[in-house]
């Protein structure tokens, strides 16, 4: 039992266990309310002092709704955390998300979830884990912060954390999508678009995501019929020959070659046979009343 915070928190689930920290699922006797917690219990002494810094210096989770607040207890800084029902946005997103627009409505809750949660890049990129992220019937999202802080990188900027939420946000715009069609270029044009910003400038800040996603339309327009038919077939052919270049290279000359002696082959078996059904009049000077010889 943990007596701190105005509780006295009892473990019911270990989450995880290894040399840096242990996370646990925990309820209060002092109150029993029913309701639960999550604690990340911090035992190495390198990793306490980064995370005492960070919540200290940086305001580690300073703005975060979910985060109680945290203790030292036996030479451990305990970070105490609301719990939600685990239901993992990995499992569930083909069954809440029906539709593009609850897909979107859910990428901007996560976006919206990232920017309150006051981690900052190295905690928010463990937060991204898919273990860590919930979505309910209705599209909100919520956190789980069962974080390993042995995973944890300092040296995440900025660039590559939006990067990284990004890439989270674009899984849940494509669910509908994705088994559908060969490769995101082929995808409707709002979709596609954001896929493409993703893949070259990125995204400068949360907002800038956001503002994205509000213009898309609640059912983006599928390019089908027969010019989705070509423009799909030109694109697969185009990225493998781009992909195989010598392979597509090697296979174009062997197949021309093999074409250029087909038909000398086949043009020399027209002469020799030519020559087989001519060669039998050789020597004759009448075919009936037809003179075959040189007239004079």
């Amino acid at each position: 039992m943990f007596p701190a915070l105005n509780m006295e928190l009892e473990i019911v689930r270990t989450v995880l266990q290894n040399d840096v920290n242990d996370v646990y699922v925990c309820t209060d006797l002092l109150k029993n309310t029913g309701v639960f917690y999550t604690m990340i219990s911090i035992r190495d002494t390198g990793y306490r002092k980064i995370v005492t810094e960070k919540l200290n210096t940086e305001r580690l989770f300073f703005s975060n709704r979910d985060f109680i607040g945290s203790f030292i207890y036996e030479n451990r800084l305990n970070l105490v955390f609301r719990y939600y029902h685990e239901n993992l946005l990995s499992l569930l997103g083909g069954v809440y998300l029906s539709e593009f627009s609850d897909c979107r409505r859910a990428a901007l809750n996560l976006i919206t979830a990232c920017a309150e949660c006051g981690a900052g890049s190295g905690v928010g990129m463990l937060l991204l884990d898919e273990r860590n992220i919930n979505l309910t019937k209705d599209g909100d999202v919520q956190f789980n912060y069962f974080l390993d802080f042995s995973r944890i990188e300092q040296d995440v900027d900025e660039k590559s954390y939006m990067d990284a939420v990004a890439k989270t946000v674009f899984g849940i715009l494509e669910l509908n999508y994705k088994g559908r069609y060969d490769s995101p270029e082929q995808y409707p044009d709002a979709l596609r678009l954001f896929w493409l910003k993703m893949r070259t400038t990125g995204f400068s800040s949360m907002g800038h995501m956001i503002s994205t996603i509000r213009t898309m339309p609640d059912k983006p327009v599928e390019m089908r019929g027969i010019l989705w038919w070509f423009r799909s077939r030109f694109r697969r052919v185009k990225n493998f020959l781009f992909r195989n270049s010598m392979t597509a290279f090697l296979t174009i000359l062997v197949t021309v070659t093999l074409i250029y002696a087909a038909v000398q082959i086949h043009s020399r078996w027209r002469i020799r046979k030519a020559y087989e059904n001519n060669v039998s009049y050789y020597g004759i000077e009448y075919i009936g009343s037809v003179y075959l010889g040189d007239e004079e």
